[in-house]
């Protein structure tokens, strides 16, 4: 009896101590297993972002562009006897007004797109959205008067709508980023910076012989295609890239 008793005892005592350590060690290897997933979902995603992005690609061939406009085109500038020099003769100090600040805003934009460079030194960042913002504030409105003096008439008011759109874009980015609004500011600088590039992209194609030979109207057809490309580009880019982030999102949380 006493031995019944005795093991009947020291059975319920020892079922406690077995349950709470079972109990333990599973939720040992419960956070352990969900450690590593969370470890290897955490590498699976750094691995699935390439340290080299479109962003980085679409900078590399804008820059190259840029170098084969200044070479190919505006260097003559530096001769005073050159077609363009005598061209831009009329309207000297608004040419300089126009292309030295649209330089600058052209050559800091791309840093802004830089998380890293935001991370890292916010200062730099900012003054060069400064400088950006600067830039614009000289190059868009100066735009408007050489287009008017130089013509062709056609071209005036593209002028206008790429100075305007270039001014509202780059407005409404600084007005976010003042309220804080992050998420917006990146989206209105995406949208701000085509209208800067008009200028070189207009000119890589109108260097196409077969554009160049229309003459006037290859001219006029490209300024303004390309203005209408800088105005819905932007937008279907983002749309698109929101629409792909919530696809994507279901299947990250069923990983």
């Amino acid at each position: 009896m006493r031995s019944a008793i005795g093991g009947t005892f020291s059975g319920h005592v020892e079922t406690p101590f077995a349950l709470v350590s079972s109990c333990f060690s599973a939720m040992c290897r419960v956070n352990t297993r969900g450690t590593l997933a969370m470890t290897s979902i955490g590498l699976a995603v750094r691995a699935s972002t390439p340290r080299v992005q479109l962003k980085h690609i679409a900078f590399v061939v804008f820059a190259i562009m840029v170098a084969f406009v200044v070479y190919g085109r505006d260097l003559q500038l530096l001769d005073p006897g050159s077609e363009l020099r005598q061209r831009y003769a009329g309207v000297p100090w608004w040419m300089l007004a126009h292309g030295l600040s649209g330089a600058l805003a052209l050559f800091v934009a791309p840093f802004q797109f830089s998380k890293r460079l935001r991370q890292r030194n916010i200062k730099l960042h900012r003054l060069m959205g400064r400088l950006y913002v600067g830039g614009m504030l000289v190059a868009a409105p100066a735009a408007i008067p050489v287009a008017f003096i130089l013509g062709p008439p056609e071209l005036f008011m593209a002028a206008v709508v790429q100075s305007t759109a270039w001014m509202l874009t780059t407005g409404v980015a600084l007005y976010c980023i003042r309220t804080g609004r992050m998420q917006q500011h990146r989206e209105w600088m995406i949208r701000s910076y085509p209208f800067a590039a008009v200028f070189v992209i207009a000119r890589i194609i109108m260097a196409i012989p077969a554009v160049q030979n229309l003459g006037q109207v290859g001219l006029i057809s490209v300024v303004w295609s390309c203005i209408a490309i800088a105005l819905f580009l932007p937008s279907f880019a983002l749309a698109l890239q929101a629409s792909l982030a919530s696809r994507r999102a279901p299947i990250a949380r069923n990983a």
